[in-house]
């Protein structure tokens, strides 16, 4: 069975630093676990919803810290 995680950068209180972290950390985690795929969406001008603007930047730092996962958005 393959398991992909669709993913918001979101948290209850807005800290950039603790969404960037907490979703590397939680991608890293879905990696090692066997997830086939992350999916990020993208959204832009939200200041308390799914910070995620740019996820081809997010991509390039998972890119160095997953082994086997698959990166998207849509």
């Amino acid at each position: 069975m393959r398991l992909s995680l669709a993913y918001e950068m979101q948290r209850p209180v807005v800290d950039d630093h603790a969404v960037i972290k907490e979703t590397l950390e939680q991608c890293v985690l879905a990696d090692r676990m066997g997830f086939d795929t992350v999916w990020f969406v993208e959204h832009h001008f939200l200041t308390s919803f799914s910070m995620s603007p740019c996820p081809e930047v997010i991509f390039g730092a998972l890119s160095q810290m997953t082994k086997r996962i698959r990166l998207g958005f849509g």
